[in-house]
C-alpha cells in the first residue's frame, strides 16, 4: 500500500487527492508496525508456542486413539433434543394458559377498524415463564458442562496412562458412565453460574427493549454499558468453567476446589495458555473453514447435478450447506479444542509432580522437555 502510495504521487496528472495518498501511506505504516509487533511477539512467546505446537500434536493423538470420542458431539445433541422435546411441550402448555383477549384498533379518515386477539397472561404465568426459560438455559449448559467433562476425562486417561496401547474407545463409555455418576454435581454447579449470568442478560435485554421504545437514551447506554460488562464476566466465568472441568477430570475434586487450582494455575502458566489458546482458535477456525468449504463444493456439484433445471440459481443452497456445516464441524471441532486444553493441563501436572524419567510426557512433549532441559544446562554451564 506505501509503494501504490508513492505511485499516486508520481503521476502526472495525479489522479488520487492528498488525503486519500495520505491516508494510504498511515494505514501502510500503521500495518508496519503491528506486523513488526507480531514479529516481536512471535519471537518472545517462541518456546511456549513450541509447547502449544507439542500439545496440539499429542491431542491428535489422544483422538486418534480414541475414535468413539470424534461421535461424542452426537450423544450430545441427541440428549439435548430429548430435553428440547419436553422443554417445547411444557412451553406450549404454559402459553396456552393465557385468556384470549380482542383488542380494536381504529385508524384512517374513515375510522375504519381492525380487530386483534391476543393472549394475555396474568403475574404466575409470566413468572413461569421466566421459570422454564431459566429452565432450558440451565439444561444446555449442563449438557455442556457434562461433555466437558466426560471429553477431558477421556484425554488425562490417555495421557497418564504408560501403555498407551491399551487405551481405546471402550474408554470413552466407562468415563461416560464414572462422570454421569460422579460428576454431574459438578456440571450443575458449574453450569446453574453460566445461565444466572445469562438469565440477568435476558433480563437485561428486556429493559433495553422498554428503554428504546421510551426513547430513553441515557437508560440505553447504562444498560448497554451494563450489557457488556455481563457478557465479559460470562465469558470470563466460562474459561475459568472449561479449566475447572478439566482439573475434575483429572483430580476427581469438586467445582469449588478445580476453580481455585485452575486460577491459580492460569496464572502461574499465563503465557503458555495464552499461547495455547491462540493456536488452538486458529487450528478450529481453518478446521472448521474448511470442512465447511469442502462440504459446500460438494454440496453444489450435487445440486447442480440433481436439481440445476428446478432452481433458479444454485447460490442459496450452496449458502445454506455451508452454514449449517459451519455450526456442525464447530461442534467436532470443540472436541479437538478441549484435548489441546487438557493436554496442556496434564502436562503442567506431569511438570510440577514427575521428575525426569517419571514423566508420562511422550512424543512432542517429550521432545519439549527434553529441549529445555538441555538449554538449561548450556545455561547453568555458561554462568
Amino acid at each position: 500500500m506505501f509503494g501504490k502510495s508513492e505511485e499516486w504521487t508520481a503521476e502526472d496528472p495525479q489522479i488520487q487527492t492528498d488525503r486519500t495518498i495520505l491516508a494510504a501511506r498511515v494505514v501502510s505504516i500503521i500495518l508496519f508496525v503491528l506486523a513488526g509487533l507480531l514479529v516481536i511477539f512471535v519471537i518472545c512467546l517462541r518456546k511456549q508456542i513450541q509447547l502449544a505446537l507439542g500439545c496440539v500434536k499429542e491431542a491428535a493423538r489422544a483422538i486418534g486413539a480414541m475414535p468413539l470420542i470424534i461421535f461424542f458431539p452426537i450423544l450430545q445433541a441427541a440428549g439435548l433434543v430429548l430435553f428440547m422435546v419436553a422443554w417445547t411441550y411444557y412451553a406450549v402448555f404454559l402459553a396456552s394458559m393465557g385468556d384470549l383477549v380482542t383488542y380494536t384498533y381504529t385508524f384512517g379518515p374513515l375510522d375504519t377498524s381492525i380487530s386483534v386477539r391476543n393472549f394475555a397472561w396474568d403475574d404466575i404465568v409470566y413468572r413461569c415463564g421466566w421459570f422454564l426459560f431459566f429452565c432450558f438455559l440451565w439444561t444446555c449448559q449442563f449438557i455442556l458442562a457434562l461433555g466437558e467433562i466426560i471429553l477431558a476425562m477421556c484425554v488425562a486417561k490417555w495421557y497418564f496412562t504408560r501403555d498407551k496401547s491399551t487405551i481405546g474407545s471402550s474408554i470413552v463409555l466407562k468415563c461416560i458412565y464414572d462422570a454421569t455418576r460422579y460428576h454431574t454435581g459438578t456440571a450443575a454447579f458449574g453450569s446453574i453460574l453460566i445461565a444466572i449470568l445469562q438469565l440477568i442478560r435476558a433480563i437485561i435485554a428486556k429493559f433495553q427493549k422498554k428503554a428504546k421504545e421510551m426513547n430513553a437514551q441515557i437508560a440505553e447506554a447504562l444498560l448497554c454499558c451494563c450489557q457488556c460488562c455481563m457478557l465479559c464476566f460470562e465469558k470470563c466465568l466460562k474459561f475459568l468453567n472449561k479449566n475447572a472441568y478439566i482439573q475434575t477430570a483429572m483430580f476427581g475434586t469438586n467445582f469449588c476446589v478445580s476453580a481455585k487450582e485452575a486460577f491459580f494455575l492460569i496464572m502461574r502458566n499465563a503465557l503458555r495458555i495464552g499461547a495455547i489458546g491462540i493456536i488452538s482458535e486458529v487450528i478450529t477456525f481453518v478446521g472448521r473453514i474448511f470442512v465447511s468449504c469442502v462440504t459446500a463444493g460438494l454440496g453444489y456439484i450435487a445440486v447442480s447435478e440433481m436439481l440445476r433445471d428446478e432452481l433458479y440459481s444454485v447460490a442459496g443452497p450452496c449458502v445454506m450447506i455451508f452454514i449449517i456445516a459451519y455450526f456442525v464441524s464447530d461442534m467436532f471441532m470443540d472436541v479437538f479444542d478441549m484435548a489441546i486444553s487438557t493436554i496442556l493441563q496434564c502436562f503442567v501436572a506431569d511438570e510440577e509432580m514427575f521428575q525426569g524419567e517419571e514423566r508420562y510426557a511422550e512424543g512432542a512433549l517429550a521432545s519439549w522437555v527434553d529441549k529445555q532441559e538441555e538449554e538449561s544446562e548450556k545455561t547453568l554451564k555458561v554462568t
